[in-house]
């Protein structure tokens, strides 16, 4: 079954994305070449859908003449998992969240000043998240080998508990990790049945979507039992919209 546009891009969170590195450019997906110059980059973590190609071209459709570096790299000892809260377009966001022992498979995007600028802008800074830099994190680049210093965006609401746990994001590998796996079809469910028992699953999102008050208050819900990311080695670089 063919879904609606806005239900698909809720649901589909988040996003497929190749296993390897990529350059971004023009809205196209091409393998990165290995002379690729990133000097003048900043590298920011994707825990989430920032590591898709359909949701960087959405995010930069408006810019002329971007290529944007994307490398794979593993995450130790963190997961990716749901934060507790809806996005604007309807989905249940994602979060970092401790997990000794983890493995995750993820990508960092290597952002100009430009670039990282029109990130911030999508990234509800002060709402949802606060950019960060990470120090002593234990992050291996496909591309630079390790990297202990990362930037990344914190969830300000912190991860979702479902039954009194985190909940890792399916879609993105994690081997080890303690916490159950859930797709967003899953999640959404399950939230569904907590906030509007008995309403059409695609009803409940579009409410969330088209009602900002009502998607404002069952994230403050979902936010008083959240677990909040830590880490030793974390600074907080901007927490509110410049």
């Amino acid at each position: 079954m063919t879904l609606p546009d806005d239900i698909a891009r809720a649901l589909g969170y988040p996003y497929p994305r190749p296993a390897d590195s990529f350059l971004l450019s023009g809205g196209a997906t091409h393998e990165l070449p290995p002379d690729t110059d990133f000097s003048g980059r900043t590298p920011v973590l994707a825990c989430g859908s920032n590591g898709a190609p359909s949701q960087l071209a959405r995010k930069y459709e408006k810019f002329s003449n971007y290529s944007i570096p994307v490398t794979a790299a593993k995450l130790q000892d963190i997961c990716c998992s749901y934060s507790a809260h809806f996005s604007s377009y309807g989905s249940v966001a994602a979060a970092l969240h401790v997990a000794p022992g983890a493995i995750t498979n993820v990508h960092i995007t290597w952002l100009n000043e430009r670039e990282l600028r029109r990130m911030h802008e999508t990234e509800a800074i002060g709402m949802n998240y606060r950019y960060v830099k990470i120090d002593g994190i234990d992050l291996t680049c496909a591309a630079h080998g390790a990297i202990e210093t990362i930037h990344a965006y914190v969830s300000l609401r912190g991860s979702l508990l479902l039954d009194g746990a985190p909940v890792t994001l399916g879609g993105i590998n994690c081997r080890n990790a303690c916490f159950p796996v859930m797709d967003q079809l899953a999640v959404q469910s399950r939230l569904r049945d907590s906030f509007a028992p008995g309403m059409d699953l695609h009803d409940f999102i579009r409410q969330n979507i088209t009602d900002a008050k009502i998607r404002t208050e069952r994230t403050a819900r979902l936010a008083r039992q959240a677990q909040v990311f830590d880490h030793p080695g974390i600074t907080t670089l901007l927490d509110q919209a410049s």
